[in-house]
């Protein structure tokens, strides 16, 4: 970006310290006291306190955690019990007068067959994926809003000040109205209008004021009281983040599609499992009998095969739901691919096209826009030029202005949104 800008502050600095604290602007004084906030430190203490990172992180320690039990075997089982205990007769209720009747103890143990148990392991893995992949989106995204709050506070700022560089010739052009009057040389209504066109540059002010304190309350939502402190200088806004080709041609990097493929093995992983359901599971038994003090004890070992032998009411279904959502979640991906690659190229058009407007502005409208007010306010003064004329070449400085902060604030959000979108450029 060019030198005009730092004129402006410069000029600012020299010019409107005063006129700053009367519509409720930080003083330099004030600002100085503080090191100067730069877009990327403001993303850094964005991420640093956002509560909706701590909520993925959390997430991510849940998911970790589920992935140690995924695929072990169940706990055992203690069974207890009697066995052949008879109710009538004259051994009726008793537990040792029956050669039969038997008190067992033993344990039992069930072992899900080897894919069901790998599928729920890679079941838990992908479920770790989708949290980190979640967490690396929610990351970026709050990157990205922090970056475009803090666009728009310097662009705020920077509209704020450029009208106050405006305010004392304003206020030199109510007085020379004033003077033609007390003179002779001019009439009742230029004066009024001088002085009208004074109210209006100060509700300009008040309004541009309120668009500062908004734009510093958006930002102090992402990084607290450091909204407070003063601006630092605008990144190179005018160089892209990355090369444009790489910006075209990266796009299954970007978090907003990793997050697809990571739920895509999720969901690949389910129907994993779910065919894992059509092999059988099996269990072991091991039992010691006590019976009576005059007949022997006894030990059992016994073997549970289950027989998934109707898996065409209920795991075929299963699996067929699984598949569906599969081809869901693909749709769903190119349907957001294309969306995606779409708001590249406008973003990429937006500022290809901001960026050529704030060149034609600072090599030539802002120049002409600031020549012709000095001539007209020159020429009023040796009564070459109607205060109409002074007017109007005010009030055509002020919109050009006003048209070169909203390109630049344009150019920064399009930057913006195409700094934080891939995995190798996010912040750390």
């Amino acid at each position: 970006m060019s030198n005009i800008i730092r004129v402006f502050a410069f000029a600012v600095a020299i010019a409107s310290v005063a006129a700053a604290r009367a519509y409720g602007g930080d003083s330099l004084d004030d600002k100085a006291t503080h090191e100067a906030l730069t877009l990327e430190q403001a993303v850094a203490l964005g991420i640093r306190g956002t509560p909706q990172l701590e909520a993925q992180t959390a997430a991510i320690e849940a998911a970790q955690s589920e992935s140690i039990a995924a695929g072990r075997l169940p706990d055992p089982q203690l069974v207890l019990g009697i066995d052949n205990l008879p109710v009538t007769g004259d051994d009726a209720w008793s537990v040792e007068r029956d050669f039969m009747t038997m008190r067992r103890i033993g344990v039992m143990q069930s072992f899900p067959n080897g894919r069901k148990r790998a599928s729920e392991r890679g079941k838990a893995a992908a479920a770790v994926s989708v949290a980190q992949s979640q967490a690396h989106q929610a990351k970026l995204e709050v990157a990205g809003a922090t970056a475009t709050a803090w666009v728009a506070a310097y662009a705020a700022e920077l509209a704020h000040e450029k009208l106050l560089t405006l305010k004392p010739e304003v206020g030199l052009q109510a007085q020379a109205a004033r003077t033609a009057l007390a003179s002779g040389r001019g009439s009742t209504l230029d004066a009024l209008a001088a002085q009208s066109e004074i109210s209006d540059l100060d509700d300009r002010l008040l309004q541009s004021q309120r668009d500062v304190q908004a734009a510093r309350a958006e930002l102090a939502r992402w990084i607290g009281a450091d909204a407070q402190r003063a601006l630092a200088a605008e990144p190179q806004f005018e160089q892209l983040p990355a090369p444009r080709e790489k910006l075209l041609a990266s796009l299954h990097l970007h978090a907003s599609l990793l997050i697809f493929d990571a739920q895509r093995e999720l969901a690949q992983s389910e129907i994993d499992l779910a065919r894992a359901e059509k092999r059988p599971d099996w269990s072991a038994e091991l039992a010691y009998s006590k019976r009576g003090d005059a007949f022997s004890n006894m030990v059992s070992l016994e073997f549970r095969v289950g027989l998934p032998l109707f898996s065409g009411n209920r795991q075929d279904p299963l699996i067929s739901a699984k598949r569906a959502q599969l081809r869901r979640l693909d749709s769903e991906r190119e349907a957001e691919l294309r969306m995606h690659s779409a708001e590249i190229a406008s973003a990429l058009a937006v500022w290809d096209t901001a960026h050529q407007r704030m060149q034609l502005y600072e090599s030539e409208r802002l120049p002409l826009a600031r020549q012709r007010s000095q001539a007209a306010l020159s020429g009023f003064r040796a009564g070459r030029t109607d205060l109409g004329a002074l007017m109007a070449s005010h009030i055509a400085e002020i919109e050009v202005q006003r048209s070169y902060v909203g390109l630049v604030k344009e150019l920064g959000q399009a930057w913006v949104f195409l700094r934080y979108l891939e995995l190798g450029r996010e912040p750390s």
